[in-house]
């Protein structure tokens, strides 16, 4: 019997000032938005097959164009297993009926709870809020807090007569809505957006215009007290379910039948990204590949029980006795599994080097990552897999290395002792591991599970077995919570799975697709490693849209933040569990079938308000991710440039010398200035500009001049987010130019500065 799911299960929209214009979002890593229509249709090249992706952000006007999340219904049966996208026309069935697509109706439900949250404080929250833990806007009492949340109820469209409707404050002629009050400032909100159909049936979710504005009154207001809680602000980002029902004409009763779709999607609407084109070094794929992978048995021949790998555990993720039981087990990764080299390897190395483009920061740090000069990260070196060779080879090699100097970060490309470059297998055969002394070293600077507050391993008593090289480890970001000495979580690391990988690599145990003969170079290039064909599946729609979200820091982030590594929020991988009394068409399909249901609902009204509180039981309500942001967002945005990381101490992120006149300790101080998330919020950018005769030029410069990048500037970015440039590929640069061109032209620069 065929089934029918909504993807990608957790959409992404983008904020935006323009009223007329918007895009498609990227649904492929790192991908470019797609032109679309005022209606949301597609736009295509000459051939009717090539997307045409967004070149310019902004309108004529210079207003930021808005990103609308795309969702479609997949059909999933034994033609389809993977699942295949619905169209209207197409013969379906269920309900007991069989016939054919006539339309498709959306029911969407936004709202944002930031205002009523609790006071966001780095990771207190994560595991649950203790008794005491104090709420934005905690002078406002009672069910008066309830005005706090901004709810315009849930909105309804089809693919045929509406296609059109507003998430604003007439609820749509049949909901009690609740705004904030008239005259915000700098900006009032009212509304959080809109949805509409494209001539396909397919339903676009669009955001708010990034409108931010204090109901507080009287001198020095509006003013921003915090990065993250400023009481009587609000904002226009929000979240919510995304619902969907099958109209079906079927000839068997000659009328029309409905059929549910299995289970809502959910759309998350954010900031601008201002990089599209940069990956970060943790996407949020990556966080919740490694969460369904670790929690709910997703991959079993990649992590399981020790000893099942030959027959892996097949887990029904909504056993819950079962999940756990497994979880229980002595769970180990696959040490048999060989990662593919460009498709797994690579996509995590190639992201470093990008930042050198959005931070001078890095400018002396980011030699080993540099790919132009061919620093230690060089595709052609570290993708070369061991093999075998001859007794007279090996012996040769045998006598070079031991000759061989230590290998260091000034050497470059050199090989050293890191590591026997040849050795016996357990066949007696001679393994050639030329490059297996850069693999090992690269791996041993990571940061691994347990190391957040480490700056670097030095040689100590305590210190983990393998390699020491006395350098910072990597990735050198902000981590969740540098900020207090409550849990502190100073720097970023990759997640397990990343490591895992990586690990299999530097081991030797992995796969090169060229030499396979699985990849084609040309036309594939290892400096646009990312796909860019439109994903084929649900699943890869599903992790093609989160590839391009930030994951991590999260402090509290960027689109959302930490509360979406809780298993406790998911139904199933990919499907945020929600609450069916807010995710529903209120009146189920078997008694539209009966009644005849017409496309609007009288059963809008519901007895309650959005709730205050989190119910994880019951699943998540409209506004449920988001509220966890800050408050506005614009500023936390402004300040996650750099961070003053203090280093002194592991397990302290910040000391107090002078309450005891600590002179050696103050001395000992020290603190590393560290980048938070620069592929969403830049320091520094190459911006577009023109010489005396006409030329491009690229001078390098501030990418938020103007603002300061700390609390000063906060209140600033509220008005001035929409000036912001965007950094995108060179379009001056060559398609096979992967840093810069020989005159120096940069890969990426910023565009359209208002």
């Amino acid at each position: 019997m065929a089934t029918y799911r909504i993807h990608p299960g957790i959409g992404i929209a983008r904020l935006g000032n323009s009223d007329s214009e918007f895009y498609l979002a990227p649904e492929t890593p790192g991908g470019l938005p797609q032109e679309c229509d005022r209606d949301g249709n597609a736009r295509y090249g000459a051939d009717g097959t090539t997307p045409l992706l967004v070149r310019k952000f902004k309108d004529a006007e210079g207003r930021i164009k808005r990103q609308a999340a795309r969702f479609q219904v997949f059909v999933y049966d034994e033609a389809a297993p993977a699942g295949r996208p619905l169209r209207l026309g197409d013969a379906i069935a269920g309900g007991g009926n069989h016939g054919t697509l006539v339309d498709i109706q959306w029911r969407v439900y936004l709202a944002n709870k930031k205002a009523a949250w609790y006071q966001f404080d780095a990771t207190a929250g994560e595991h649950g809020y203790a008794d005491g833990h104090r709420r934005r806007n905690a002078q406002i009492t009672g069910r008066a807090r309830d005005r706090l949340i901004i709810d315009p109820g849930p909105r309804i469209v089809n693919a045929t007569d509406k296609r059109r409707a507003a998430f604003d404050r007439s609820g749509d002629g049949g909901y009690a809505t609740s705004f904030p009050p008239a005259g915000l400032q700098p900006f009032s909100i009212d509304t959080l957006g809109e949805i509409m159909t494209d001539a396909s049936g397919r339903l676009l979710v669009l955001g708010g215009h990034g409108r931010s504005g204090s109901e507080r009154g009287g001198p020095g207001e509006p003013h921003i007290d915090t990065y993250a809680n400023s009481d009587g602000w609000y904002d226009d980002t929000s979240d919510g379910p995304v619902m969907a029902r099958l109209v079906m004409y079927s000839h068997e009763v000659a009328a029309v039948r409905y059929i549910d779709v299995e289970y809502p999607a959910w759309a998350i609407v954010g900031y601008p990204r201002y990089v599209p084109e940069i990956l970060d070094v943790v996407t949020m794929d990556d966080v919740l590949y490694d969460l369904f992978v670790r929690a709910f048995a997703y991959d079993t021949a990649l992590y399981g029980r020790e000893g099942s790998f030959d027959a892996p555990d097949r887990i029904d993720v909504h056993d819950e006795a079962a999940l756990r039981q497994w979880r229980a087990g002595r769970l180990v990764w696959n040490r048999a599994v060989k990662p593919w080299f460009y498709r797994d390897v690579w996509t995590i190395l190639f992201r470093p080097d990008e930042f050198r483009f959005l931070s001078d920061v890095l400018a002396k740090s980011n030699f080993p990552h540099d790919q132009e000069k061919r620093g230690l990260f060089n595709p052609r070196l570290l993708g070369k897999p061991p093999h075998v060779t001859t007794a007279r080879r090996a012996a040769a090699l045998r006598k070079a290395e031991a000759a061989e100097r230590p290998l260091s970060a000034e050497m470059a490309s050199e090989p050293g002792p890191t590591g026997k470059r040849v050795h016996l297998d357990a066949g007696g055969r001679w393994i050639e591991d030329e490059f297996g002394p850069q693999r090992r070293y690269l791996y041993g600077l990571l940061r691994l599970p347990g190391e957040e507050n480490e700056f670097k391993i030095e040689d100590r008593v305590s210190g983990r077995l393998g390699w020491l090289h006395n350098l910072p480890l990597m990735p050198l970001l902000c981590g969740d919570n540098p900020l207090t000495n409550t849990a502190p979580s100073k720097f970023m690391r990759l997640t397990d799975t990343q490591l895992f990988t990586l690990r299999q690599w530097a081991e030797g145990c992995f796969l090169n697709e060229a030499h396979e003969g699985w990849l084609k170079m040309p036309p594939y290039s290892p400096f646009r490693p990312y796909p860019a064909d439109p994903p084929r599946s649900g699943r890869e729609l599903d992790r093609g849209v989160l590839a391009n979200v930030l994951g991590g820091a999260f402090c509290p982030g960027g689109e959302v933040g930490w509360i979406m590594r809780n298993p406790s929020i998911y139904r199933e991988p990919y499907r945020i569990k929600a609450d069916r009394g807010r995710a529903d068409f209120l009146e189920p399909a078997a008694q539209a079938n009966r009644t005849g249901s017409a496309l609007t609902e009288e059963s809008f009204y519901l007895q309650d308000p959005l709730a205050q509180d989190n119910d994880f039981v019951a699943g998540l309500q409209p506004g449920d991710l988001t509220k966890y942001m800050a408050l506005p967002w614009q500023a936390d945005f402004n300040e996650c440039t750099t961070n003053p990381v203090n280093i002194t101490y592991p397990d302290w992120n910040s000391i107090a010398p002078e309450s005891d006149n600590d002179q050696r300790l103050a001395a000992d101080e020290k603190a590393w200035v560290t980048l938070w998330w620069p592929a969403h919020r830049p320091l520094q950018t190459f911006e577009l500009s023109t010489d005396e005769d006409g030329s491009p030029a690229f001078p390098w410069t501030y990418w938020s001049r103007g603002i300061p990048q700390t609390k000063a500037g906060d209140l600033k970015m509220v008005t001035e987010w929409s000036k912001l440039g965007f950094v995108i590929r060179n379009p001056y640069l060559p398609d096979d130019a992967f840093t810069q061109a020989s005159d120096g032209s940069p890969k990426y620069i910023s565009v359209e500065r208002s």
